[in-house]
């Protein structure tokens, strides 16, 4: 079989960037965590937190985690999506976002390592090709039948993304803290598979089908750099940034296949031509966040906002945290603005917080209560021991 090689450029179906939370403390402000105190998690959202005191006696801490969401611009429940329910709805592109997070990661004063897997599944379908697979599967494609500018794109991946990280205080005027931190990814692709639909089809034009493209692959491999700062303005007042990917690279090695479907025999879908070697490149975005937070004295209470600049979008997230010293237990409230869905999302956390383990958890979701019609679900646990 001749296999020939050649660079293939694809948009990604997934947002800009994933600004769902890694942990549950950031999904319980909103994923506003640019200035908020993040601690070990700061390895991802600003790796200059690291260098603020994180009150371990011996300088390590360990957290691991896992977060979960989904989200589709139907308007219909999520615990019920299914594309015959998004046939016909307001929308025409329907989409889907759907992403798992695993986090593990390890702290020593102002350095920290971790490893976070991420799997996705990203979805696009016109209401042509909606329509297709619903008469399809239910045998009601009819002698006359036509559909038009079908386009269908969906796309499972999974990441596993090693980072190191290191940041260090420096002095800078009148601030009273003003730290600078720095992270290095390596990207290791464990599995990509994207179905591609488009065309027409007529089942009164012989020789009329659509063209099917599959893209695996088990293999890809890339790099990443991150920059972050953090300065505390007054003693209630910290501004964080994060300039996110300030390089990045991302390429997997895939096999491409196209399908045929002639629609004058009805038949299945055949293979067309050889089987290709492929080369997909999907470097993520570069993003610039601002961060804020706002710290009454005396009121163990955190305000925290966010703005996000990516691929010509501005997006905002804020929360607020509300500490029970004596308790040891602190309560989030958080917000941000789907982009698939195009809706306000609310989030909502409780942590307990001692010198030793850290146990945290939240939630996010459209409807409340009824969170079986909500329109995006997610949840997140996860907890940090300190040696």
């Amino acid at each position: 079989m001749f296999l020939r090689r050649f660079w293939v450029i694809l948009a990604l179906l997934s947002p800009a960037l994933p600004l769902h939370a890694q942990d549950a403390r950031s999904m319980g402000v909103g994923g506003a965590a640019t200035a908020a105190p993040m601690g070990i998690f700061g390895l991802y959202w600003n790796p200059s937190q690291l260098a603020l005191p994180s009150g371990s006696a011996s300088g390590w801490s360990v957290a691991s985690g896992f977060s979960a969401f989904d989200t589709s611009n139907t308007g219909l429940p999520i615990l019920h999506f299914q594309p015959s329910d998004a046939l016909q709805s307001s929308q025409d592109p329907v989409e889907r976002y759907q992403q798992y997070l695993g986090l593990f990661a390890a702290k020593y004063f102002g350095g920290a390592g971790g490893v976070l897997w991420d799997q996705e599944l990203n979805y696009l379908s016109s209401q042509s090709a909606l329509q297709f697979f619903n008469d399809r599967s239910n045998g009601n494609i009819m002698p006359a039948s036509t559909y038009n500018n079908m386009n269908f794109q969906q796309t499972n991946q999974q990441i596993a993304t090693l980072e190191l990280s290191y940041a260090m205080p420096m002095p800078l005027g009148s601030l009273q803290i003003f730290t600078i931190g720095g992270s290095l990814k390596y990207y290791d692709g464990i599995q990509y598979q994207q179905t591609t639909l488009n065309g027409n089809y007529s089942q009164l034009t012989p020789g009329s089908g659509y063209t099917y493209t599959k893209t695996t692959s088990d293999s890809g491999s890339g790099m990443g750099i991150d920059l972050g700062l953090l300065a505390q303005v007054t003693s209630s007042l910290q501004l964080g940034m994060m300039f996110e990917n300030i390089q990045s690279n991302f390429t997997w090695q895939a096999t491409q296949q196209n399908y045929q479907f002639d629609g004058s025999s009805n038949a299945n879908e055949s293979p067309s031509g050889p089987a290709q070697s492929v080369t997909v490149s999907a470097p993520f975005p570069y993003a610039t966040k601002l961060g804020l937070l706002l710290a009454p004295e005396g009121k163990d209470i955190d305000l925290e906002g966010q703005v996000v600049w990516s691929q010509g979008q501005t997006r905002w997230s804020g929360g607020l945290e509300r500490f029970y010293p004596q308790s040891h237990i602190v309560v989030r409230l958080g917000t941000f603005a789907d982009e698939v869905s195009n809706q306000q999302i609310w989030c909502a956390g409780v942590g307990y917080v001692s010198k030793l383990v850290d146990v945290d958890a939240s939630f996010e979701t459209r409807s409340i209560p009824d969170l079986q019609d909500s329109i995006a679900l997610g949840g997140a646990l996860d907890a940090v021991v300190n040696f």
